[in-house]
């Protein structure tokens, strides 16, 4: 442990002693601006790790973009004030409102969010980003049943009120320091994400917010990130809204292996606070920061959830980039090729393809993506080491045992846009009585079936979401928004009267992160 504290001090003194020129601080998530930041990487046709998100303004030098929180020329002149070269102030009001109307609950909804982001900037190597909305909410049915059940907001984190409507409080902060072109520190309270597509199967921006320690390292073609949280576990047998303090410790490294097609590796390790025998806390075997440490994992008698992922894109052309991403969360080669769907063969894949100006219609993309896990996958014998955080899936929204597929599309014209969104898909949930592998939050242990496991067994359900929205760009500076909104969902379960909803809303919002509502 002594040798492994000298070297990361050693670490951090070479990159402070660096006089290369660096950049704090990082860009907005919105998956709207990011991209349309995206496309502009596609075609540019150099080298970049466009995997590793929120983006970090030192990865995108090319685009030129100065603010961590907003496009060039965006944000500029608004309530900022610069109190001398070294020092940059800066504030942006936010808001979130909508009113709509659903064919179930009360037929009434709305959305109230209001809040405000600011970013200071010491210079160009040390910037503190912080932003908060608060708010309220009546959501379809679908949205309080999870919101009943596990006392949590999907995006939106942790229910505030005790009685009456849901309210939420989501808080982000970022402190960035960057003392040269190869490394980045950041001490932070928010969400990250690895891939390329709308989804991840590794790490998603689906949760709540939570505190971790990102280091980032650029030399030659590679990007590593480590990246240490500390994260909120649940046992719902004991109680679904009681929270318990759980760990993580994720490596990534992102390979440019030329200017079209990029490798990167994954791998992640889950573990539990407190357990009957001892009060682990931050345990500083996994302060490691090489990748493919599984060989600690096994040291320590393998008490822990480890996975291990591969992330793959490829830009085919200047408007078309093809990606992927396969995850082991645990497997026996054996089985696999026995093909006996033995129940702790646990992965999944993603497919997905983007293509910017589709049909030479300048400001517009498509979308199209395919998703699954296998049952059991991100689960663990010990509950509070599942991969999720606050009563909901870190990886993707549905959790386990699905396929979904995904078609999306935008187009913008002047100040006004459109965007559509269709998600088939199929998942499995566990009955009362068995554990069919449908559920991050309940043990793996006693699996109802050793071999003949498939996606979607247990309670299948399938699920057709879409949605249409259209509107006009009030304020580019804010990424201010004004749409109309149409989405119907239509949920068909096995041994249950299909359900439809139907909501039509209008919503005024400063776009800075994702709110998903497909699910």
């Amino acid at each position: 442990m002594h040798r492994l504290l000298n070297r990361l001090l050693l670490v951090i003194l070479w990159g402070a002693a660096a006089s290369s020129f660096a950049q704090s601080g990082h860009y907005w998530e919105n998956d709207l601006l990011r991209m349309e930041m995206e496309r502009k990487m596609v075609a540019d046709n150099k080298a970049d790790h466009l995997a590793v998100r929120p983006w970090a303004i030192r990865d995108l030098p090319e685009l030129d973009l100065d603010s961590a929180i907003v496009l060039p020329g965006w944000g500029q002149d608004f309530w900022q004030a610069t109190d001398s070269d070294a020092v940059e102030l800066s504030f942006l009001p936010l808001v979130d409102l909508g009113v709509g109307y659903m064919n179930d609950g009360n037929n009434f909804s709305f959305l109230s969010g209001i809040g405000m982001a600011t970013n200071i900037r010491f210079g160009k190597k040390l910037s503190l980003y912080a932003d908060f909305m608060g708010g309220g909410l009546n959501a379809p049915d679908y949205w309080l049943h999870i919101e009943d059940s596990t006392g949590v907001i999907p995006s939106l984190g942790k229910n505030r009120a005790d009685l009456g409507n849901p309210s939420f409080f989501t808080p982000t902060a970022r402190l960035s320091y960057a003392p040269s072109k190869y490394f980045q520190f950041e001490l932070g309270y928010g969400r990250n994400s690895f891939g390329y597509g709308y989804r991840s199967l590794m790490l998603s921006d689906g949760t709540f917010a939570y505190p971790y320690l990102k280091i980032e390292t650029d030399v030659w073609k590679i990007k590593y990130t480590n990246l240490y949280s500390m994260l909120q576990g649940t046992r719902p047998e004991v109680d679904p809204r009681s929270f318990e303090t759980k760990y993580s410790t994720t490596h990534y490294l992102s390979w440019a292996v030329s200017p079209r097609f990029n490798v990167g590796f994954f791998e992640s390790i889950y573990w539990q606070a407190e357990d009957s025998l001892s009060d682990r806390g931050f345990d500083p075997n996994y302060l490691n920061p090489i990748i493919f440490y599984r060989t600690v994992e096994f040291s320590l008698g393998s008490p822990d959830n480890a996975m291990l992922g591969i992330d793959l894109s490829f830009k085919a052309s200047k408007k078309l980039m093809l990606y992927g991403q396969l995850l082991l969360d645990e497997f026996l080669l054996e089985e696999i090729r026995d093909r006996s769907k033995w129940w702790a063969n646990k992965y999944g894949v993603q497919l997905g393809a983007k293509w910017y100006d589709p049909f030479q219609a300048e400001g517009s993309w498509i979308q199209i993506e395919g998703n699954l896990a296998r049952p059991f996958t991100y689960t663990h014998g010990s509950v509070l080491q599942n991969v999720g955080h606050y009563n909901q899936p870190l990886a993707h929204q549905w959790g386990t045992n699905f396929f979904e597929g995904v078609l999306r599309g935008y187009y913008e014209k002047g100040d006004w846009f459109g965007k559509a969104e269709f998600v088939y898909g199929l998942y499995g949930r566990d009955p009362d009585s068995l554990n069919m592998g449908g559920n991050i939050y309940k043990s793996y242990e006693n699996p109802a079936m050793q071999y003949g496991n498939k996606i979607g067994q247990g309670i299948a359900t399938h699920l057709y979401y879409q949605e249409l929205e259209g509107g006009l760009i009030l304020n580019r500076k804010l990424n201010l928004r004004a749409s109309l909104t149409y989405v119907f969902r239509h949920d068909n379960t096995r041994g249950e009267d299909p359900e439809s909803t139907h909501w039509i809303g209008v919503r005024l919002a400063t776009r800075i992160s994702n709110l998903y509502r497909d699910f």
